[in-house]
């Protein structure tokens, strides 16, 4: 079974809808810069982390360990309670953006992620995300 496992620093960050512009007369959209960067920092830590990585062609289990810093602004009381965010950006929006980072390095094409489990944590250490990839099973050809 393969299981590969990264740890992204830096608090994640939700898939931006496209913005459009118009350049010679037509209408092109492109990935926000915000999130474009992510996704860049997650396919790097994944490369740094699997250099030799051919990119799975199987179904894979994707385990999303999402931790946000908790506001300065909550009293002790609230800072000691918080544990589940339910703020944005919305887990699938960050699921997203790690999928289209994973693109081409980790597997083929997202669409082979079978099973999901997704969580989103307040953290009072550093913001990160951990990311853990596991194969299922061989193809059916």
């Amino acid at each position: 079974m393969i299981v590969m496992t990264i740890q992204v620093p830096g608090i994640p960050v939700g898939k931006g809808r496209p913005r459009m512009s118009v350049r010679g007369g037509h209408a092109m959209a492109y990935t926000p810069e915000k999130t474009a960067r992510y996704e860049n920092l997650v396919r790097t830590t994944f490369v740094n982390a699997y250099p030799d990585a051919v990119p799975l062609d199987v179904p894979v289990k994707v385990i999303v360990d999402a931790e946000f810093p908790i506001p300065k602004s909550w009293s002790k009381k609230k800072r000691k309670d918080a544990f589940y965010v339910t703020k944005k950006p919305d887990i699938d929006n960050v699921t997203k953006s790690i999928f289209d980072g994973l693109n081409g390095v980790a597997w083929t094409d997202d669409s082979l992620v079978a099973v999901l489990e997704a969580s989103k944590r307040y953290t009072e250490q550093m913001p990160s995300c951990c990311i853990t990839i596991v194969g299922l099973e061989e193809k059916n050809e």
